[in-house]
């Protein structure tokens, strides 16, 4: 069909509505809030789904539901509101949608007189107010119906003929339709036609008036009508408005057109129309008239009227260009003539048109459209059209969601007033739905407010259901907001709506007696800190009140509340809380490191014996801002008994904690003990309590374990392991060993020891084998032989005093480098005690002596493990980790300065050989005095000799003994070598080069220990008494002390080689190294002892060889296929390398002395000048003191007149001059020779000197080069070449060096008398 401008367009589908009478109402603003309200209570009341929110669930937002299309499910009953509140619109003066098209005269085909009967139903009032009061006027349309009833079965045969003269009477706009009302008919029909049709006239009257309730009917009307007279009704009906009604409305769009082509031309209509406003034509004034609410609108057959009628009839063909420019064209006539009802539904229909266009528009195109309208229709016109207001607002809002801008809908919604609270409460349900909708994601915010605000405005309105509804709504989507948010204070600030929207929630199930539910809400309140005190004590009051009057009685189950908070992963499961220290079950493995937990590995986890107590330690928070008290406290505890039969046996005992009282925010650690009485299983689920003494509550421990990665499965899914972290067994054969560590002291002097003791008690029912201690600080404690608690030793010195005390003792020593931190008690060959174990119910003591090692605070570490196995012991001695009981001791000690000591080394003047050793002690205390008991030297090669002779027992030597408060004094000793150089033991040195090489170049890792090494005591006792370092137990905690820190040499010096593999490539001693230990004692007072030690005192001597090991074997280095393989052994023999080149001081491999070994005669007299020469005998030793190398020398020996030339170029300073240089080398001064390690060669030298005295013959030059062992010349340019495997060769550290004297050497020449 054709559109106003003449194109064509298709027509696809017509909405038809009949209506029995017809008028105008006065619709005042009262009676349209009421109906409003009472459509809004009718829709909620209807629909029967309020509770389901299907866009939330489980507290998150689904992202499906909220991207369809159709948001109606949401809501069901704004659908229904809608639709019934379209149906309830009635006609008005100001536009033409709800007034008659047409004229619907039915006449039964039964009646004498058919063609009477439909002329006076043309003449009725309804017909005569159609023609008078509606737009159609005279124009309407008749279209007149015959129908025939099939129970007439006369008139069969004249019915066509009746109804052939209606046509000729009326002409073509009538139609005859044939219904079936015969009883026997329709019962001899489909039953299914009948319940299809029942409802056909129920639901007409309530679409035709929604607000009335529809009565039963007496009559079934339309009860014995078929699908097929339904057929023919809609046949009939479709008929009339193709052939009829459309062409009437296309022909009056046609003749409206042309009666208003002026107005729509623009300028010049416009221009017209003002020169008869302005000029005193009348015909104008005449068409405004007031209609029954008070507003002013146009005769129906004015011009403005005419143009109004010809946009809606547009618009209900759906030729919406055309209507939209005719209703722009009749909205300025109305705005010109202050017409605003008429205004504001033109204005309205303009911006529907744009919208039912299909065309992509900007908001600005028509919302401003809406907008006015709403506005004119509220605020413009006589009266407040609310009704129009609200339609149009609708109408707006679906056509929104039909383009999906759902943005601009919630400002449309929101533009209807506040005043009425069923409307408000839908329309701004609708608005927070609208934000779910947006285009980016759902804003939950404004969802969340406009939520609120529905449900507020539902409870005005007296609709519970949906205020519930709306409550929980915000309640969910704020747990989906929290969860994403990052935000502290905003999440914060949600937090205190979520507590009002749980308050709320409360107190409406409260109102609805549903107490459950109320309860739940109340709990939710039980968690924040964001809510003020007084609002949260009024929360708290409330939920004890719910709880008094929803009870059931004393056999109510106990709630889940959040009050208090328990971290169950803080949790602690403490076996024999009676005891000091901390029960764990570690893995212990013999190399120095600590015992480790053993989660993860079969059996792990927490253990117990039958009958122990297990005290369960939960820190307990109040997350409230008010305080709260718990009663009752106890543990909900599950067993599984690994014995069945002994059912009757009680399974295990729960003790009640004492009533806890909480403030606000505090935090408060609650102690539940636990006492299993048979084997089994036993796991803490949860703690069960009275909070303020009235509700009992529950909280569940429970933990997820650790997350699972071994299958496809478990990585693609979380998958858990189960927890155990707050489960334990109860093993009867468990050991069950109590250990007190008992007078352990707070501080210490440095140096000072103290006993203390270490008492174990066997409570279980199996002895206990391989008791070991493990010591964080091994050089702090000295662990002795155990014995009965019978047994008094408390009077007993850590020092074994004793006279006869040797001063070079030699002891042989096991080399190896043990494991220094751990001791083994009881067990086996290598324990303190013989005993193999300690039996059930026995006690053992073990002292322990507590030694202030190194000066400053220290937390020191004591483990105590024991088993029941009797093959633990072997298993740690086979390096195998073992699991056993453990209790652990953290312990403070603070050690305060008493004697700072100190060590330095000066050449000797006697022998090259020979080193002079100083021993500095100083007394930094204050008021106390010592006495130096005894010193003891240690090493493989030296002896260490006092260089003050040992005088009487006198009373001045006592005082020398002494050293008062901040007294110095120094002790000299002569460290010479006790063995010849064919007595030298150097196994310990060539041991760590032979296994350092087998470890860096072969594939098989060293596998043999050190042999033992034969050390040399030298012992000076100071006082009357020494002490025995060799045969007492003090020689056991020197070794240990020693072993601590030669590791923590090695540990630094080689980091890249691990700790297990140390025993096997360095020995416990070396041979040239020297240890020293001091003894003293306290005078008066608390008779305090102890000692002092150095280790590692370095003479000077070149013993480097470690370098040596960096070299290949002759067989070559074992072949790596692997790179990394390959870079690990470089970067390892690079960082040997390199510490030692960069860290080892100069040193001197060959030295010299001379002496002087007679004065010979010299008598010579020259010719004329008689002068006297003194000839003197010169023995020249050059010593070697590298233990490894062969050196060549070349030694040149230089006379006074010869410094100059010969020491010009070197950084010698030496001053000869004046008398001192009155002498001069005779004979050969040049001298080449080789010496062997640790050997000597002796020369013998002449010198002449014009006077006697004494003077200083220390003028020489050596030139040294270090040999292979196998005799050749060691390259002296480089520190590193390449072999031909491939790998640097490392040389010695001083391949080539160039000597000179460090300290005179002199000589006293005698005068020569002529008579001898």
């Amino acid at each position: 069909m054709p559109d106003g401008q003449g194109a064509p367009y298709f027509l696809d589908k017509l909405t038809v509505r009949f209506t029995t009478d017809y008028k105008i109402e006065k619709h005042s603003q009262q009676q349209s809030r009421a109906d409003i309200d009472e459509l809004v209570h009718k829709s909620a009341a209807d629909e029967s789904e309020q509770q389901r929110i299907p866009f939330l669930s489980d507290g998150v937002v689904d992202a499906d539901v909220v991207k369809s299309d159709d948001i109606a499910a949401w809501a069901p009953w704004y659908i229904q509101f809608r639709q019934q509140w379209v149906a309830s619109m009635q006609a008005t003066e100001h536009e033409s949608f709800m007034h008659p098209v047409a004229c619907l005269l039915v006449a039964s085909g039964s009646e004498e007189d058919p063609i009477g009967a439909l002329r006076r139903l043309q003449q009725q009032a309804v017909v005569q107010r159609v023609q008078s009061q509606s737009f159609s006027g005279v124009s309407v349309l008749f279209y007149y119906l015959l129908v025939h009833d099939g129970r007439d079965v006369g008139a069969m045969q004249t019915i066509d003929q009746t109804f052939e003269q209606v046509r000729r009477t009326f002409g073509q706009n009538s139609a005859l339709v044939k219904i079936n009302s015969l009883t026997d008919s329709a019962e001899s029909g489909d039953t299914s036609d009948r319940s299809k049709i029942a409802g056909i006239w129920s639901s007409s009257q309530a679409a035709m008036q929604p607000l009335v309730p529809v009565p039963q009917p007496a009559t079934e009307y339309g009860g014995m009508l078929s699908m097929r007279d339904v057929a023919a009704l809609r046949d009939a009906v479709k008929q009339m408005m193709v052939r009829s009604v459309v062409p009437h409305m296309q022909y009056m769009i046609r003749v409206l057109s042309d009666q208003t082509a002026n107005q729509r031309r623009g300028i010049t209509g416009r221009l017209f129309s003002a020169g008869r406003r302005y000029f005193g034509a009348a015909g104008k004034t005449s068409s405004i008239l007031t209609g029954v609410d008070g507003d002013v609108y146009f005769g129906y057959d004015s011009p403005e009227a005419q143009l109004r009628k010809l946009a809606d009839y547009s618009f209900m063909l759906k030729d919406f260009r055309f209507a939209q420019a005719v209703y722009q064209v009749a909205r300025r006539d109305f705005q010109t003539e202050r017409a605003w009802k008429c205004y504001a539904g033109a204005q309205e229909m303009v911006g529907v048109c744009k919208l039912m266009q299909e065309i992509q528009a900007t908001r600005a195109e028509f919302d401003s459209n809406f907008d006015d309208a709403v506005a004119m229709y509220l605020h413009k016109t006589q009266m407040p059209c609310l009704h129009l207001a609200v339609r149009c607002t609708i109408i707006y809002y679906e056509l929104l969601k039909h383009h999906r801008l759902y943005a601009f809908a919630p400002p449309a919604l929101l533009r209807l007033p506040a005043s009425l609270s069923a409307l408000h409460a839908m329309i701004s349900e609708q608005a927070a739905y609208a934000y779910l909708k947006t285009p980016l994601r759902p804003q939950l915010r404004k969802f969340s407010f406009y939520a609120m605000v529905a449900s507020r405005e539902y409870q005005k309105a007296g609709i519970g259901e949906l205020a519930h509804r709306c409550l929980r709504m915000v309640r969910l989507s704020l747990g989906a907001r929290l969860s994403t948010s990052s935000d502290k204070n905003s999440s914060g600030s949600w937090l205190a709506i979520e507590s009002h929207v749980n308050h709320e929630l409360g107190l409406q199930c409260m109102t609805a007696q549903n107490y459950d539910q109320a309860l739940e809400h109340f709990m939710a309140l039980m968690g924040s800190d964001q809510i003020p005190p007084k609002l949260q004590a009024k929360y708290l009051q409330e939920l004890l009140q719910l709880y008094l009057e929803g009870s059931t009685g004393a056999d109510a189950a106990p709630v889940q509340l959040s009050v208090p908070s328990i971290d169950a992963q803080k949790a602690r499961v403490i076996m024999s809380p009676e005891l000091e220290g901390t029960d764990e079950v570690l893995l212990w493995k013999r190399g120095g490191a600590a015992p480790s937990s053993q989660s993860g590995t079969a059996g792990s986890g927490a253990c117990c014996s039958v009958g122990e107590n297990v005290a369960v330690l939960l820190m307990v928070k109040n997350p409230l801002t008010v305080g709260i008290t718990l009663s009752q406290f106890t543990l909900d505890c599950e067993f599984e008994a690994a014995d069945t039969n002994s059912k009757s046996q009680p399974e295990f005992t729960v003790s009640t904690a004492d009533t806890v009282v909480l403030e606000g925010g505090q935090t408060s650690m609650v102690t539940v003990t636990l006492t299993p009485q048979r084997a089994g299983s036993l796991t803490i689920k949860g703690a069960s309590y009275l909070l303020c003494d009235i509700l009992p509550a529950y909280k569940p421990l429970v933990l997820p374990g650790k997350r699972l990665n071994d299958t496809l499965e478990q990585r693609v899914t979380a998958v858990y392991a189960p927890e155990t972290h707050l489960r334990f067994r109860v093993d009867p054969g468990w050991p069950r060993l109590e250990a007190m560590l008992e007078e352990f002291p707070d501080s210490l002097m440095s140096g000072s020891m103290q006993r203390a003791q270490l008492r174990l008690i066997n409570r279980g029912t199996l002895p206990c084998h391989a008791i070991t201690l493990w010591l964080s600080h091994p050089s702090f404690f000295d662990v002795t032989r155990p014995h009965n608690d019978s047994d008094d030793d408390s009077g007993q010195s850590a020092y074994s005093y004793t006279d006869g005390i040797s001063a070079t003792e030699e002891a042989e020593v096991a080399n190896v480098l043990q494991d220094s931190s751990m001791v083994v008690v009881l067990g086996g060959a290598s324990a303190l005690d013989s005993a193999e174990c300690l039996e059930s119910g026995d006690s053992v003591c073990v002292p322990v002596w507590v030694r202030g090692d190194r000066v400053g605070a220290h937390a020191l570490s004591m483990f105590v493990g024991a088993s029941t196995a009797q093959t633990a012991l072997s298993q740690l001695d086979a390096a195998k980790a073992v699991a056993m009981r453990s209790r652990r001791f953290d312990v403070d000690l603070v050690v305060t300065p008493s004697l700072r000591v100190n060590a330095f080394v000066r050449p000797s003047m006697r022998s090259p050989h020979e080193r002079i050793v100083g021993i500095e002690v100083e007394n930094v205390q204050a008021d106390l005095s010592v006495e130096l008991v005894q010193t003891t030297f240690t090493s493989g090669y030296y002896e260490l000799v006092p260089l003050q002779a040992r005088r009487a027992n006198t009373a001045s030597e006592t005082h020398e003994l002494k050293v008062g408060p901040r007294q110095t004094v120094n002790l000299m000793f002569r460290a010479r070598p006790l063995r010849a150089a064919g007595e030298l033991q150097t196994a310990p040195e060539q041991f760590t080069v032979d296994a350092l090489q087998q470890y860096i170049f072969s594939k098989n890792k060293p596998t043999v220990l050190p042999r033992p090494i034969t050390l040399i005591y030298s012992n000076a006792v100071l006082g009357a008494q020494g002490i025995d370092c060799v045969h007492s137990p003090l020689q056991a905690y020197i070794l240990r002390s020693q072993a601590h820190r030669r590791r923590s040499l090695l540990r630094t010096a080689f980091p890249l080689i691990p700790e297990e593999h140390q025993p096997r490539l360095f020995p416990l001693y070396e041979t040239f190294g020297i240890d020293f230990v001091l003894f003293w004692r306290e005078i008066g007072g608390s008779m305090r002892a102890g000692h002092h030690s150095i280790s590692g005192i370095d003479l000077g001597v070149p013993h480097d060889y470690i370098t040596a090991a960096l070299n290949p074997p002759a067989a070559g280095a074992a072949r790596a296929w692997l790179t990394d393989t390959v870079n690990e052994r470089d970067a390892l023999i690079r960082s040997i390398a390199n510490r030692f080149q960069s860290s080892r001081r100069h040193e001197r491999p060959l030295d010299v002395a001379m002496d002087c070994v007679q004065t010979a005669e010299s008598a010579a007299k020259l010719a004329k000048t008689p002068n006297t020469f003194y000839i003197a005998d010169v023995t020249i030793t050059v010593y070697n003191h590298s233990w490894r190398h062969k050196y060549a020398f070349k030694l040149d020996l230089l006379s006074p007149s010869q410094l100059k030339q010969r020491l010009s170029a070197t950084d010698v300073e030496l001053d000869f001059s004046g008398a001192r240089s009155g002498w001069k080398w005779l004979d050969t001064t040049h001298y080449e020779l080789t010496v062997p390690p640790m050997d000597s060669v002796q020369l013998h030298a002449r010198l002449a000197c014009c006077a006697p005295g004494m003077i200083d013959i220390a003028l020489w030059e050596l030139y040294a080069k270090a040999l292979d062992p196998n005799g050749s010349s060691a390259d002296s340019e480089t520190k590193a070449t390449i072999v031909p495997s491939g790998h640097p060769k490392y040389g010695p550290q001083c391949v080539v060096c160039r000597l000179h004297p460090l300290h005179p050497t002199l000589v006293n020449i005698k005068p020569f008398s002529m008579n001898e």
